[in-house]
């Protein structure tokens, strides 16, 4: 029997809830069409559940009406895809690899006023900005592999999926995540038995090999959810004999290495949030 959080009698202040297994006040399945109806829910409460996949419409009408919501989602809005999350880094000045943001393949051609680009020095990742568990993830070689990469690049972009990231590869053994569920911080590593390291593919969960690396990990974790208001996301490091970087923040993520802890540890945040909008 799949677990339910009713939370209609918790708070005194009144909840819209899309998430299917929290019960608020007023309950809407997430992809319903947005009419009167909704707006005169969002005009009666004080704060919104959101589950980990929903229209984007929602949340910035929550927004605009200045609702609080749970997870807290501003800058997965904000900066989307791998290459917003590469901004994102920048611009709060964390550690994450040396990446360029190529919009189309034919910025590498000649176009007035464009500035100039060419490959970097083989070996370099190329990434896809939408796709996820290692999917469109390519490590770049030589002149073969980059034949690969760029021909399902050009795939895509006769498909109208256009742009891709080309970033420095940082060998390593490992690499780890920090899953932030509310207040929860929970640390797990990977071990890679190839180029991939999630495990859906090539990786496998192993004991933290490293305390101290552990240690920097959840300290730019907490960091980045502090500048940010993060509170539901898996944010994944890169591990090499250069130090530890952000690699990606996960926004819907696979729920194994969690050992079906995920409701509890999402109902739990789910109070710890109402105890802020109804102390």
């Amino acid at each position: 029997m799949v677990a339910e959080l009713n939370i209609s009698t918790e708070t005194r202040e009144k909840v819209l809830s899309f998430h299917p297994l929290v019960k608020g006040h007023f309950n809407v399945w997430a992809f319903s069409a947005v009419d009167e109806r909704l707006f005169a829910c969002l005009a009666q409460v004080k704060g919104v559940i959101f589950p980990q996949v929903f229209p984007e419409v929602l949340y910035r009408l929550a927004l605009a009406r200045g609702l609080k919501t749970f997870p807290e989602y501003r800058v997965r809005f904000d900066f989307p895809g791998k290459h917003g999350q590469v901004l994102l880094f920048r611009l709060l000045d964390l550690p994450h690899p040396k990446t360029i943001f190529v919009p189309k393949l034919a910025a590498f051609g000649a176009h007035p006023g464009a500035l100039p680009l060419a490959l970097p020095e083989f070996p370099f990742v190329v990434k896809t900005l939408d796709e996820h568990e290692g999917q469109g993830v390519f490590l770049v070689t030589g002149k073969e592999t980059w034949e690969t990469a760029s021909a399902y690049l050009k795939a895509r972009e006769r498909e109208g999926r256009f742009g891709f990231l080309i970033q420095e590869y940082l060998p390593g053994r490992y690499d780890a995540r920090v899953v932030l569920i509310g207040r929860e911080r929970l640390v797990f590593w990977r071990e890679k038995k190839g180029f991939k390291g999630n495990l859906a593919q090539e990786g496998r969960l192993v004991p933290c090999p490293d305390k101290v690396l552990e240690e920097r990990a959840l300290a730019l974790a907490e960091a980045l959810a502090q500048k940010t208001g993060l509170n539901l996301a898996a944010v994944d490091f890169l591990v090499s004999d250069k130090g530890l970087f952000l690699n990606e923040i996960n926004y819907v993520f696979g729920r194994r290495s969690l050992g079906g802890s995920f409701e509890a540890l999402f109902f739990k945040a789910v109070k710890e949030f109402l105890a802020v909008i109804s102390p």
